[in-house]
C-alpha cells in the first residue's frame, strides 16, 4: 500500500513538473518586455533605425547623422527626437488569421474596447505575434506615426511625403522603404504568415516575392536573426 502511495505521489510530482515546464514555455511576454529586450539585448542599445539609418543611443535619435536635424516641425520634433517599437507588420494586419477575424477582435467591439489592446489581454497567439521580436525594430518616432498601418508600395501615390536625405516616402496609402530595406521587410512577412498566418493581398504579397529577388539576404541581417533567436528562442532561421 506504501508503496502504491509513494508511486502516485511520484506520478503526481511529475506531472506538476511537466507541466510548470509546459506553462514556461509557452509564456508570451508583455510588449514593455519584449521592447526593452529589443533595444537592450538585441541592439545593445545603440544601432541605426529602420527606414532612414539615423544613429540611435539610449532610445535618442541623432537625426543631424541621417540629414534630419532640420526636418521635422517643431510640433513633430519630439517624437522624432526619440526612437519607437515599429511593427514591420503592422499589429491591425494580426486581426485576422488565415483571412478569418480573430474572435478576440470581434469580443472587443462588444466591450468597446481596443482590439489590439483587447486581443493582447485575451489571445495568446495575437499577444506572441504582436511582441515578436522578428517584427520590432527601432525607428524614428515621428516616421513611425507617418506610417501607421499604411501598406508597402513601390510607387508612393496622393499627399506624398519626402524625409530630406532619408531614402523613403509616404504617401496617403501606402510607403516607399528604402532598397535596401526591402527584402528584409519581405522575409519578415513571409515569417508573419508562416508563423501566425498574417495573409496579404495578392498585390502585396506580389510585392514581397519580387523585393526578396532583388535585396537578398545579408551577413548583417543573418546575425540580427541569430540574436533575436538567442533571446527568445524562436525566430526566422536563414
Amino acid at each position: 500500500m506504501k508503496r502504491c502511495v509513494k508511486s502516485i505521489i511520484v506520478i503526481i510530482s511529475l506531472s506538476l513538473i511537466s507541466t510548470v515546464s509546459i506553462a514556461t514555455t509557452n509564456k508570451v511576454v508583455s510588449f514593455s518586455t519584449a521592447k526593452k529586450k529589443m533595444y537592450t539585448i538585441v541592439f545593445n542599445n545603440t544601432g541605426d533605425t529602420l527606414y532612414c539609418g539615423c544613429d540611435w543611443s539610449a532610445k535618442k535619435v541623432d537625426l543631424i547623422s541621417c540629414g534630419l536635424q532640420s526636418f521635422f516641425p517643431k510640433k513633430q520634433r519630439k517624437r522624432a527626437l526619440r526612437t519607437e517599437a515599429e511593427h514591420i507588420i503592422p499589429a491591425s494586419w494580426m486581426h485576422k488569421v488565415n483571412n478569418k477575424t480573430r474572435q478576440c477582435v470581434i469580443d472587443s467591439k462588444a466591450v468597446t474596447d481596443s482590439a489590439r489592446e483587447y486581443c493582447q489581454k485575451h489571445d495568446l497567439d495575437y499577444k506572441k505575434a504582436h511582441n515578436d521580436l522578428v517584427n520590432l525594430y527601432p525607428a524614428v518616432g515621428q516616421v513611425n506615426a507617418d506610417r501607421s498601418n499604411k501598406p508597402f508600395v513601390d510607387v508612393a501615390k496622393n499627399k506624398v511625403k519626402s524625409y530630406g536625405k532619408c531614402d523613403i516616402e509616404i504617401g496617403s496609402r501606402g510607403i516607399v522603404p528604402p532598397a535596401d530595406k526591402k527584402g528584409d521587410i519581405a522575409r519578415v512577412a513571409f515569417y508573419m504568415t508562416k508563423t501566425y498566418g498574417v495573409t496579404y493581398s495578392t498585390r502585396q504579397l506580389g510585392l514581397f516575392k519580387q523585393w526578396d529577388k532583388q535585396d537578398p539576404i545579408s551577413t548583417q541581417e543573418r546575425a540580427h536573426n541569430r540574436r533575436i533567436i538567442k533571446v527568445q528562442g524562436y525566430g526566422l532561421e536563414q
